[in-house]
């Protein structure tokens, strides 16, 4: 993993709570657990100026005015929606809502300069986007010492570990421990995924997202041939499956236009920031992306301070094309 930047701990200790704890005392008012329903844009030809908020909290409904100085920044969606999560002895129960692109698809009605939200979700997509994810805590060390072993990596070091023959395609990410602030010692946690969990597995005759923790950790095992570590392995390790509809939306094929841009034409206080803006020649599904999104819109409305900078081109740079070539030749 020597060029991709990951941090020691889970991203939400890393990121999410230092960032709050930074901004609480600066007077930012953080509203949570309330559904923005619609944005309200003021009549005026050839500009989109947000004038107000309605948006749901605690069982009410609540509307407020939005003036033309301030600055409205809203993610259109989340790959993480409509998630569900099962346990060691029950398979994950599709939940589906729609709430976390109900948004996107009002803005977008009627207004091409909001994309297309329907190129990402709804249940026609869900079946070729589906991921089914699973975490382990693990209380012993035999699967973190069999898989270094395996890999020659220690934990954090290697990329991820996929399983090609496997019929669900999974993969494997073994984290740098701790994982999580107040991890007790001796305890790990290990991540992974299957690209098609509409099929059978191997050993575990069932489909993955109809499967229990406990059937996709001893399906993993078995691919891994750790038979007899596999009972030792079972009963330290807790594994949480995970279903996740849309999580692979952001690389369907999709149409220029799909994707709206981070300030739409017109708009004078309204920026659109995360994985589904459109940023020529980023790479999605990274936290880059996200920030770079966030970047352009406040550059862009506020016209102050540096734009951000050129995105790096990977397939053009000699010593990275170098050492692509020596693994090439290698192989």
């Amino acid at each position: 993993m020597t060029g991709v930047m990951r941090t020691p701990i889970n991203q939400h200790q890393a990121f999410i709570e230092p960032l709050v704890a930074w901004l609480r005392p600066r007077g930012v008012n953080l509203l949570t657990s309330a559904f923005v329903r619609d944005i309200g844009l003021a009549p005026s030809p050839g500009r989109m100026t947000v004038d107000r908020l309605d948006y749901e909290r605690g069982g009410g409904a609540t509307s407020v005015a939005v003036a033309p100085e301030d600055l409205v920044l809203v993610t259109t969606g989340s790959q993480a929606a409509d998630l569900s999560a099962g346990s060691m002895t029950e398979a994950p129960r599709p939940r589906p809502s729609g709430r976390s692109w109900a948004l996107w698809a009002r803005l977008a009605e009627g207004r091409t300069e909001f994309g297309k939200p329907d190129a990402f979700f709804g249940e026609a997509r869900a079946p070729l986007s589906r991921w089914v994810t699973f975490t382990v805590t693990d209380t012993g060390t035999e699967f973190i010492d069999q898989i270094s072993a395996l890999t020659g990596s220690k934990s954090g070091r290697g990329g991820l570990v996929t399983l090609k023959d496997s019929g669900w395609v999974l993969s494997l990410s073994i984290f740098h421990q701790p994982e999580i602030i107040g991890q007790p010692p001796g305890t790990s946690v290990w991540w992974g995924y299957g690209l098609y969990p509409e099929r059978n597995g191997d050993f575990v005759r069932k489909r993955m997202d109809q499967c229990t923790g406990a059937e996709i950790l001893e399906e993993t095992l078995r691919h891994l041939r750790l038979d007899r570590q596999l009972d030792a392995i079972m009963a330290s390790s807790i594994c949480v499956p995970c279903n996740m509809p849309y999580v692979n939306n952001i690389w369907l094929p999709r149409s220029r236009g799909d994707k709206p841009p981070a300030v739409p034409e017109g708009a004078t206080n309204l920026g659109l920031i995360g994985q589904y803006v459109e940023v020529p020649r980023e790479i999605a599904f990274t936290i880059e992306y996200s920030t770079r999104t966030a970047w352009e819109a406040i550059h862009v409305l506020l016209k102050r301070g540096p734009a951000p900078p050129p995105v790096y081109q990977g397939q053009y740079d000699p010593k990275a094309l170098f050492n692509a070539l020596k693994v090439f030749v290698g192989q």
